[in-house]
């Protein structure tokens, strides 16, 4: 489980190495109160030649080297917590997480309040694959290391560990605080995917071995084959939904939806559409379904009923901006641009870098002879145009959270 310390963590083991003990032993003299029994005074000064060898071994990466000093000390003066400690990190720099872990626990025993070696213990325990014995300190010191750095080695120590103990439960907790402190960060996110990637299938193999004929199994098999485009077999499952539970809501549109994403036939459209207005006889709330049946409108030029649907939508969910920008283009369309202007500019609030929203509004601006605000927005559409699109590349793959049908920069007709 352990890797190589990484140039960042080695440059915090460093830090910590001063701060526990080492700059006072080299600065000439052997602190006495750090030990229950004296150094003698006859080697106080060797002590503090290797220790700051050892310290200056550590500084340059030379972590073998720093290892060799920190065993000398150890073995000259057995009963100072900090020589102990200071081994450890030395053995944990140099990718020796178990004979660390020794080190931590001798160190510990000596001194209980060494904090640093109480952080770096359970970090070694997880790396040399003890995890069970790491989770306590883990869990203990994840939320009070005050240095990011090893707050974020520890948390992603807390999260492997809590998984390898089948404990998903903890695993989701060490998430919630990396995500909290490293928001951004490309391990932390990539580790976040993993846990709930692997939470979701155990969950859904629970589902199906536990409750097999029941509905949610049926719907749970309906998105799994949606999603490897077998159209007529998630239709299938979703049938049985409703058969098993007819007034289900989400049923209806996600049927509508499976037939707008599918191979189009010639009552394609007309299917769809049933769907979505049985979906609001049983979820007349349903923004989602207002929005497609206001959009299948759109593009049929029915600008009248797209309006009403959208204008439904919106006013279920105001910060619905796709809504909000079909509104506007259907407005546009209709002849009313002063009308449009209003929901064109809460969708570019509420989405500044949709590109799509930018020019809708640029276009309503133009229609009523506002050059210079038109001539703005166009600039912002072309400045997020090219950013929107590449990382739509990269994330298409992923769950966006909304999957209806996307607004296009088309003008209106």
């Amino acid at each position: 489980m352990h890797k190589r310390t990484e140039p960042k963590l080695l440059h915090l083991l460093v830090v910590l190495a001063i701060l526990i003990g080492v700059s006072h032993v080299a600065a000439q003299k052997t602190p006495k109160a750090t030990a229950s029994a004296a150094v003698p005074h006859a080697q106080e000064a060797e002590l503090a030649r290797t220790a700051a060898e050892a310290q200056g071994a550590l500084s340059r990466g030379d972590a073998e080297g720093a290892v060799r000093g920190f065993e000398k000390l150890v073995q000259t003066a057995p009963t100072v917590a900090e020589f102990h400690s200071n081994l450890g990190m030395a053995y944990f720099s140099a990718g020796r997480p178990r004979e660390a872990a020794r080190a931590f626990q001798q160190a510990l025993k000596l001194k209980p309040g060494l904090t640093n070696a109480h952080y770096f213990l359970g970090a070694s325990l997880a790396e040399s694959g003890q995890c069970k014995e790491a989770l306590p300190y883990l869990e203990k010191d994840a939320p009070r290391i005050p240095d990011q750095n090893l707050k974020r080695v520890v948390g992603m120590d807390g999260v492997r560990c809590a998984m390898a103990l089948s404990q998903p439960e903890k695993a989701v907790d060490f998430v919630h605080l990396l995500s909290r402190d490293f928001p951004d960060d490309p391990d932390v996110l990539y580790l976040a995917v993993h846990v709930y990637s692997e939470l979701s299938i155990r969950a859904s193999h629970r589902l199906l071995v536990t409750a097999p004929g029941s509905y949610q199994a049926h719907q749970l098999n309906a998105e799994v084959m949606a999603m490897q485009e077998k159209w007529e077999d998630a239709a299938a499952e979703y049938r049985k939904v409703l058969s098993l539970k007819p007034g289900l809501p989400g049923i209806h549109y996600r049927l509508g939806r499976l037939f707008l994403t599918g191979p189009r036939g010639a009552t394609t459209l007309d299917d769809a559409r049933r769907e979505f207005e049985e979906e609001l006889q049983i979820d007349p709330g349903n923004a989602s379904a207002e929005y497609e049946l206001g959009e299948m409108a759109r593009q049929a030029r029915q600008w009248s009923v797209a309006i009403e649907h959208f204008s439904r939508a919106v006013k279920l969910e105001p910060d619905f901006a796709e809504a909000q920008i079909g509104l506007g283009k259907s407005l546009v369309s209709a002849g009313r641009a002063q009308e449009a202007v209003g929901p064109l500019e809460t969708a570019v609030k509420l989405q500044p870098d949709n590109p799509v929203a930018h020019y809708q509004l640029s276009f309503a601006y133009r229609r009523l002879g506002r050059e210079a605000e038109a001539e703005k927005e166009l600039l912002a559409y072309r400045q997020t145009h090219d950013k929107t699109l590449e990382t739509k590349q990269r994330i298409r793959a992923g769950i966006l959270g909304r999957m209806g049908q996307e607004q296009t920069a088309e003008p209106p007709e």
